[in-house]
């Protein structure tokens, strides 16, 4: 996998710094970074178009505004729940504010080498750990890390070239693979097939047809006679479950 960063500080000999420091830890554990810098967070929040533009980001707290708690605010407000935040500031104070946005991890300058790499690898095992609720699209252009609960529905686009369109509520991703390999790589039983070529998510079911079923964003979907009894009762269970939680 290749962990597309962001590091954002508007003192430049500190980005930079931190740049070579990853491409060193990189190097020496074999972890592929793809970085991008930025020394002002409104560029950084001008490229931030849509949840997943990266994996990991390192903000700087005191920059000109907004500062890095307010830019990560924005950030976790487009929703984008699963990038990994991490503050590198020389301001130790700010630690408790920086609990509101999910901070993965709080740097406070000066660090040490092996200070960061810890991070780091503390960063890969909980990627590799959140494999489970996360899927990892290839397209022509990069990777995808997407968060399974956000997936309303893929289908197979083309068979032979081996593309599917993965439907979000946002957008709609074209990424290779088929849907056989996801059903044996995806452990989650919301996902499910109404036919073939198809997977759905239960949690985005709106309601069902005849010979269909209706997604939360309009999206018709058909379905097999076979599958309607065993998708019928999961969603049934699905909505038992989301009422015992109210």
């Amino acid at each position: 996998m290749i962990f597309k960063v962001a590091i954002c500080d508007d003192e430049e000999n500190d980005m930079f710094l931190l740049k070579n420091h990853l491409q060193k830890i990189g190097a020496d554990l074999d972890i592929d970074f793809e970085i991008t810098t930025y020394n002002d967070s409104r560029l950084l929040l001008s490229d931030y178009v849509r949840p997943g533009t990266f994996h990991i980001l390192f903000l700087d707290v005191e920059m000109p505004e907004p500062n890095g708690i307010a830019a990560a605010q924005r950030i976790r407000s487009l929703p984008d729940r699963d990038v990994r935040i991490v503050f590198v500031s020389s301001y130790p104070q700010y630690m408790k504010d920086s609990f509101n946005v999910q901070t993965f991890q709080y740097l406070t300058k000066p660090y040490a080498l092996k200070e960061l790499q810890s991070v780091i690898l503390q960063l890969a095992k909980d990627f590799e750990e959140s494999k489970t609720s996360c899927l990892l699209l290839k397209t022509d252009l990069s990777e995808e890390l997407v968060n399974v609960n956000d997936i309303i529905s893929i289908e197979c686009l083309n068979a032979k070239k081996r593309t599917l369109l993965v439907h979000l509520a946002d957008r709609t991703i074209e990424a290779s693979g088929s849907i056989g390999d996801l059903e044996d790589e995806l452990e989650n039983p919301g996902l499910i097939s109404p036919c073939r070529g198809y997977l759905i998510n239960i949690k985005h079911l709106h309601y069902f047809q005849e010979d269909s079923v209706i997604m939360r964003d309009k999206s018709v979907i058909p379905l097999s006679r076979r599958k309607k009894k065993s998708i019928l009762e999961l969603f049934n269970k699905s909505l038992l479950v989301l009422s015992m939680k109210r």
